[in-house]
């Protein structure tokens, strides 16, 4: 009765919850101090319950606040932890309660709580890492179209404005000419175009299977792309499995919630594979052994795992390596990209400049002739 009742006061405020969170996002930087402080108190000898009140007392964030006291509401009525986090899903991932459920039946909620706290702050690291990555090249993308629109609206114009004959001007003041008036004209068209096409590619994306297949599939093969993206996804398969695992999930289950969490069609595809495999009495090894999402090495450790029974520790320590070897990885696909970009801004600027400076120079030379 009082599981019925939780649910159904949780429904009831599920809107205004969502409403809430929208406003103030509690993101992954909170739920990782959440589950940290929350790690910290059961290490001391405080329940759950006591747990979540210290913790609430310091929280400043009003849609965390929100979801913490009713975790603790509906504790009082006795629901598990597990239970609990579930009906706030909209936050806490799959994987997170899976983890919690296992611990409360083994009694390892201190270790389990700790192990997602700090798989969720190098997750936070890696995101920090390929977002501080990613910000010179979109400054310097935002500059130069800042740049080329003032060129072709300002710039261009006005320097044309001197020719009156603009059928002797070179080919690349023609096309830049045209190119002024389509922007100054149809600015509106082109901001729509760029939106629609944004729109368009995420909609197809999480919508239109055949669409997501070919572009996870890209990801994959792309040469200066693919080596990242599977080091990712390695460090994550063998960080979830060995948290899985070492909280006494099965892997059967455990296979499940990771084909939930992972975002990449083939790797999803995989883990209901190896699943199955597992289903049919095989081992992790023999289920990945030949597919090109997991490296050589990675399938003979994890055979090594299997032959000694730790295969929980075997894969820690490969999630570790993989989690440094994605970050130099970042750091390589960047210098990678970054040349080619400068190359391309620079195509652009200088076919502008040139655009301005080749009628400019002739002109200088008529003046010069005239005299």
């Amino acid at each position: 009765m009082a599981i019925s009742l939780v649910k159904k006061t949780s429904l009831k405020a599920d809107f205004f919850e969502k409403l809430v969170i929208k406003l103030q996002s509690p993101g992954l930087k909170h739920k990782t101090v959440f589950f940290r402080l929350l790690a910290v108190a059961q290490k001391a000898g405080l329940g759950v319950r006591e747990s979540l009140f210290s913790i609430l007392k310091s929280e400043r964030n009003s849609a965390l606040k929100m979801i913490i006291s009713d975790l603790i509401k509906q504790l009082t009525q006795w629901l598990s932890l597990a239970e609990s986090l579930r009906n706030h899903g909209y936050f806490f991932s799959s994987e997170e309660i899976e983890l919690v459920k296992a611990a409360e039946l083994t009694g390892t909620m201190p270790e389990t709580l700790d192990s997602i706290a700090r798989e969720l702050e190098n997750y936070q690291k890696i995101i920090a890492r390929i977002r501080s990555a990613l910000t010179y090249p979109a400054v310097l993308i935002v500059f130069t179209l800042i740049a080329v629109i003032i060129l072709l609206t300002a710039v261009v114009p006005t320097i044309v404005s001197l020719f009156p004959d603009k059928t002797a001007l070179p080919a690349v003041t023609l096309f830049m000419i045209g190119a002024s008036d389509f922007m100054i004209s149809y600015w509106y068209l082109v901001l729509g175009t760029v939106f629609l096409l944004v729109s368009a590619f995420s909609f197809l994306y999480k919508h239109f299977l055949p669409f997501t297949i070919f572009i996870d599939k890209l990801t994959i093969s792309l040469p200066f792309l693919s080596d990242a993206v599977k080091t990712f996804y390695q460090y994550r398969f063998s960080k979830l499995l060995s948290n899985f695992y070492k909280a006494g999930v099965s892997p059967i289950i455990a296979l499940e919630q990771m084909s939930n969490i992972f975002d990449n069609y083939w790797y999803k595809k995989k883990m209901i594979e190896i699943k199955g495999d597992l289903e049919a009495g095989f081992g992790f090894s023999d289920s990945m052994e030949g597919s090109d999402l997991f490296d050589p090495l990675l399938v003979q450790i994890i055979m090594v795992g299997e032959n000694t029974g730790n295969i929980a520790d075997v894969l820690a320590t490969m999630g570790r390596f993989y989690r440094d070897i994605f970050r130099s990885k970042v750091d390589m696909l960047m210098s990678f990209i970054e040349p080619f970009l400068m190359a391309f801004i620079a195509l652009i600027v200088g076919g502008i400049m040139a655009s301005i400076f080749l009628p400019m120079a002739d002109l200088v030379n008529v003046i010069g002739k005239s005299f």
